[in-house]
């Protein structure tokens, strides 16, 4: 199954957990070994290849000991600076600010005003 926007959460997660076990077939593995390698229980495993159920470092080292933990930068590519970042480069943003907006005129109306 290709995972798109129209699949549910839980579709989603189960393409996920049967992913896992077809790559761990592929690398002829046990549940067992692979849970060992990841350092997760065979029970954990278990869940996460039939439901998806998995908690993100669960994955995180599942996905290390199968080979595809880069993959993860497709997921969530590493963010580049704009040149406006320069200028505060090294400080850590500790909170997003509300600029106050003033409105604008569009030009149109709801039709509810007079």
């Amino acid at each position: 199954m290709k995972i798109s926007s129209e699949n549910s959460n839980a579709a989603v997660m189960k393409e996920l957990g049967a992913r896992i076990k077809r790559g761990r077939l592929d690398m002829q593995l046990s549940q067992k070994e692979l849970a060992e390698r990841a350092g997760i229980s065979a029970r954990t495993l278990s869940t996460a290849e039939n439901s998806g159920d998995i908690r993100l470092e669960s994955l995180v080292r599942i996905l290390r000991v199968m080979g595809h933990l880069e993959n993860l930068n497709l997921l969530l590519p590493e963010l580049s600076l704009n040149p406006e970042d320069y200028r505060t480069l090294g400080k850590s943003r500790q909170r997003v600010s509300k600029h106050s907006t003033q409105k604008k005129s569009t030009g149109w109306k709801w039709g509810d005003e007079e």
